[in-house]
């Protein structure tokens, strides 16, 4: 299979910083993929993917970077006190689902493991990757002619622990996630990051994941 090895992102790295992140350079690390925040337009410009094979392509717009080997990391990672157990998911939008979910088959070989249909146009399929979960979304609110990296987020060993410390003014209170049992918790959009980034509770054993 495919494993997520870094996600490409502008803007700067002190609003991270200020979340508990530590850098090396442009880079830190959330859980064993690699964030490199490198000065250029806030978002998220690109993905590094170990594959079958080294090339720079384009997944339907998405600026990618396949590698056939990559350094191993840690699986884990911290934020200020806190362990980031894994980067649970992250987000594609798209306003063509197959046209987009066709793309990530063809380039990575990952079929579509489900789709979720969310009312008022929304939808969701979901692709794994072995170390993540690519969650393509479309809808109304969904414009332009490609698709887009939007967003991600990462579990975090004890989430109530960090959303305290950080307080209301950085993180929204834990509320309940989508997923039985998780609770999830969004960074606001002051905080400067200029990319949606959430936090969860890790998955609960025996509970239905994606």
């Amino acid at each position: 299979m495919s494993r997520l090895v870094s996600l490409h992102a502008g803007g700067t790295r002190e609003p991270w910083q200020s979340l508990g992140l530590t850098f090396t350079g442009d880079a830190c690390l959330l859980a064993d993929v690699e964030l490199i925040v490198h000065g250029s337009t806030p978002g998220l410009h690109g993905w590094t993917i170990e594959s079958t094979t080294d090339a720079t392509i384009d997944i339907d717009g998405i600026p990618t970077t396949l590698v056939s080997s990559a350094s191993v990391r840690p699986t884990e990672s911290s934020i200020g006190e806190q362990r980031i157990v894994g980067l649970d998911h992250v987000v594609v939008n798209t306003n063509n689902l197959d046209r987009t979910c066709a793309a990530i088959e063809a380039a990575l070989g990952l079929e579509v493991r489900r789709e979720r249909e969310l009312g008022n146009g929304v939808a969701q399929r979901f692709h794994k990757l072995d170390n993540t979960i690519i969650e393509v979304v479309t809808g109304p609110h969904i414009t332009g002619d490609t698709a887009s990296l939007w967003g991600m987020v990462a579990s975090i060993d004890d989430l109530f622990d960090l959303a305290e410390g950080l307080g209301d003014n950085v993180t929204s209170p834990p509320k309940k996630a989508t997923q039985p049992g998780r609770y999830i918790s969004t960074v606001r959009g002051s905080t400067g990051l200029g990319i949606p980034f959430a936090l969860m509770t890790p998955h609960v054993p025996g509970m239905a994941t994606r």
